[in-house]
């Protein structure tokens, strides 16, 4: 990378590890130069923003906000940011100074920084860090930077591609999500926002970059002759936090210091029906479907479909409803500056007689779009009609996940591949899909996928097909403990914790670095290995994947280039092909490279090479 003409630049310094972050920078953007002095191994680095062929800090027009995203093997650090200021992010301007080489602006309060948030001249500023909350940082000017230190390679997020591939599969803005599922109240014994700040460096270090939190509002309580059921879908104020969950405050400190990690923050929402006890049930009570033609009595509301908790919104009527839902969504975007949400039934019943019409749910998509393009809309739906206007992501791999789970059951993947065509042939090119093997309203993972060895089998298929993993937090410990619609905390001591939670942050990582997991083309490999084993390739232009995996009890073998291989019309060419294999497979030993295929019961191998 050139430097600008200007000769401005800077570095941080880690003061406990001694790593190094050096970074040369104009007003509109920045070039970043990464090295480390620490223990002379590259660290790789992840870095946010790449524009015009420049690495930029988020760059906003003339301004920028000094957030530097990366990651490090060698000391473990996530996303920096210089402050976070009690639930707000700070902004802070590069100036250049003819005694310092620059000084830091705090947008906010003018103040200029040697310290965060002081004008004293020690130059250390505090910032939140993955493996230190309270991780210190040093500014260090050119000629202090370490000139021993060892250049380490930037990665640029990959670009969006455009290109056709064999599965029709054309790769959107979101297709480099990862996203853990939490629900609030069996994360931890408390059962609140504060056991979640705790765990966002633990949560940020397993490779995800979204949070999606289930409904966090007040629940509804019994009204007269309508019980309240403890579902957190009964929602009795859209607007508020549940005290039980805590305050306002931890809230939007939960978001900042998520966003400090680089972690998106999803609110599940629901725009379907409200508890019975909903300000709206007395305020507008016209807002509801009603049994009768009097649209003004509260007594005369209809519950929604056989759910006798909540009670049935009307979005058919007129455009009241879906003004009401939006205002209130842009007021969580604006007041907390949350990155997206979940909309709980969007399809339901499906098709044209859903109860929130397609029309409606293009007009608070398009609005929600033009407050901010990028926040992300999740639809709880499988209909072609809704993919893309206004869900960037759907539940269509719902059809997915009970094939993935009878496979492990009956040990026959035939499926598999005549599922995830159908999904490609029938939505439209660019859509994604969530794929999901557990979520608050299904089984746990060990009884659905035949124990612990099945589990970690559909895990690989499900990080390495096309879509957006989704995973239910406890998935990574193996939780053992709760169920559907459970409301058992957690049991994060799980005989299994150790295994899962190395396994899934291999997987994790691997997904999270390799472009051609998350946007590559997919390609089938027919197998004669058995009913039980399944092959595929991902492939971008500079990578290729191979991901084979055994869902049977019986070892398979073959020779992709003999007559009677393992693959019978995919001839995969050898050379280059280097074992990424995430661990935690019983039987998981080095395997052999392709074309010679080897894979022990409830076993999985993935190859990589560059191309």
């Amino acid at each position: 990378m050139s430097t600008p003409a200007d000769g401005l630049a800077f570095g941080l310094k880690n003061v406990t590890t001694g790593l190094y972050l050096s970074t040369t920078a104009t007003y509109a953007g920045a070039e970043v130069v990464l090295t480390t002095a620490s223990d002379g191994s590259p660290p790789r680095w992840i870095l946010q923003g790449y524009q015009g062929g420049r690495y930029l800090l988020n760059a906003l027009d003339t301004t920028m906000c000094l957030n530097v995203a990366y990651e490090s093997r060698a000391a473990g650090a996530g996303l920096q940011q210089w402050s976070c200021n009690g639930g707000a992010s700070e902004m802070w301007t590069l100036m250049p100074t003819s005694s310092r080489g620059l000084t830091l602006v705090n947008q906010n309060s003018g103040l200029v920084v040697g310290a965060a948030g002081s004008t004293s001249g020690s130059a250390v500023i505090q910032m939140a860090s993955a493996n230190d909350p309270l991780a210190q940082w040093q500014i260090v000017l050119p000629n202090s930077l370490a000139s021993s230190s060892t250049t380490a390679t930037a990665i640029a997020p990959p670009a969006i591609s455009n290109a056709s591939s064999s599965s029709n599969f054309h790769a959107s803005i979101f297709a480099d999500e990862v996203i853990y599922n939490i629900y609030c109240p069996i994360f931890s014994s408390t059962g609140n926002l504060a056991a979640i700040i705790h765990d966002l460096a633990r949560i940020a270090g397993l490779g995800f970059s979204t949070i999606l939190l289930m409904p966090i509002h007040p629940l509804g309580f019994p009204t007269g002759s309508h019980p309240a059921c403890g579902s957190p879908y009964a929602v009795a104020d859209c607007y508020a936090i549940d005290p039980a969950l805590g305050s306002p405050s931890d809230f939007a400190t939960l978001v900042c210091q998520a966003h400090a990690l680089g972690l998106k923050i999803i609110m599940d929402v629901v725009l379907n029906h409200t508890a019975w006890n909903h300000p709206l049930i007395t305020q507008h009570p016209e807002y509801y479907v009603h049994r009768d033609r009097f649209k003004n009595n509260p007594n005369s509301i209809s519950q929604a479909f056989n759910f006798d908790d909540v009670a049935q919104l009307d979005f058919k009527s007129g455009p009241a409803v879906q003004n009401y839902m939006l205002n209130m969504l842009v007021w969580w975007m604006k007041n907390y500056n949350v990155d997206g949400f979940r909309f709980d039934t969007a399809d339901n019943p499906y098709g044209k007689d859903r109860m929130i019409p397609a029309a409606a749910w293009a007009f608070i998509g398009n609005n929600l779009k033009a407050v901010n393009p990028k926040v992300i809309l999740l639809g709880e739906c499988c209909n072609p009609e809704l993919s893309l206007s206004p869900f960037d992501m759907d539940y269509a791999n719902y059809s997915l996940q009970p094939a993935v789970a009878s496979a492990t059951k009956t040990q026959d993947v035939s499926r598999l591949p005549k599922v995830c065509n159908q999904l490609q042939s029938t939505h439209p090119s660019g859509m994604l899909h969530a794929s999901i093997m557990q979520n608050w309203d299904m089984d746990l993972d060990l009884n659905m996928y035949s124990g612990s060895d099945g589990t970690l089998c559909a895990a690989v298929f499900n990080f390495t097909i096309e879509g957006v993993p989704m995973l239910f937090a406890g998935e990574e410990v193996g939780n053992d403990r709760g169920g559907f619609n459970t409301h058992t905390p957690i049991n994060w001591g799980s005989p299994l914790a150790s295994r899962f939670s190395t396994f899934y942050k291999s997987l994790g990582m691997m997904r999270r670095s390799h472009e051609a997991l998350r946007r590559g083309e997919m390609t089938w490999l027919t197998s004669g290995g058995g009913p039980g084993l399944i092959a595929f390739s991902r492939r971008s232009e500079s990578e290729e994947f191979l991901i084979t995996i055994n869902f049977s009890a019986s070892a398979v073998g073959g020779n992709a280039s003999t007559k009677n291989s393992l693959f019978k019309k995919d001839k995969l060419s050898s050379g280059g092909w280097t074992e990424v294999t995430p661990p935690g497979a019983t039987h998981a030993v080095p395997h052999p490279a392709p074309p010679a295929i080897k894979l022990g019961p409830w076993d999985f191998a993935v190859f990589y090479r560059d191309i």
